[in-house]
């Protein structure tokens, strides 16, 4: 004689348990990724920032021993300055000038060395960013 089965309970309670699990680590890694991506739109952003930072030093610096006449000597050095204008907030700048002078003839050429340092926030912090550019500039005559 043969026993009747008895029908088998919680199967699917064990698989709706597997599947809770699932999404819910789904879930933390989507949200993990997200915070990522916003972190790394973030840092591109300050990048941008500190870069046109840099550019804008440099080009002050260049407008400063070019126009309207050249000096013989560079502006104290360094100088130091904070950006402001929408977009360009907290960001530092630090420039120096050096200026070498070459005779040519009747008529002393100067050339001028530059470099422009931007920087945002803190070294070691994660917002931490910085730019330096440099170029040399003359009034040698084409």
């Amino acid at each position: 004689m043969t026993r009747p089965r008895k029908p088998q309970h919680g199967l699917a309670l064990v698989n709706a348990i597997f599947l809770l699990v699932v999404l819910a680590a789904l879930g933390a890694y989507m949200v993990s990724v997200g915070g990522v991506q916003q972190a790394t739109t973030t840092q591109a952003l300050i990048a941008a920032r500190v870069n046109l930072g840099a550019k804008s030093g440099l080009e002050w610096s260049i407008n400063r021993v070019i126009s309207p006449s050249p000096p013989t000597t560079c502006f104290s050095s360094p100088t130091s300055f904070a950006l402001s204008g929408s977009g360009l907030q907290d960001i530092n700048v630090a420039v120096n000038c050096s200026a070498t002078g070459h005779v040519v003839g009747p008529t002393t050429y100067y050339v001028y060395y530059l470099t422009s340092t931007a920087t945002h926030g803190t070294a070691g912090n994660p917002d931490y960013a910085a730019r330096r550019m440099e170029a040399a500039v003359s009034n040698v005559p084409n």
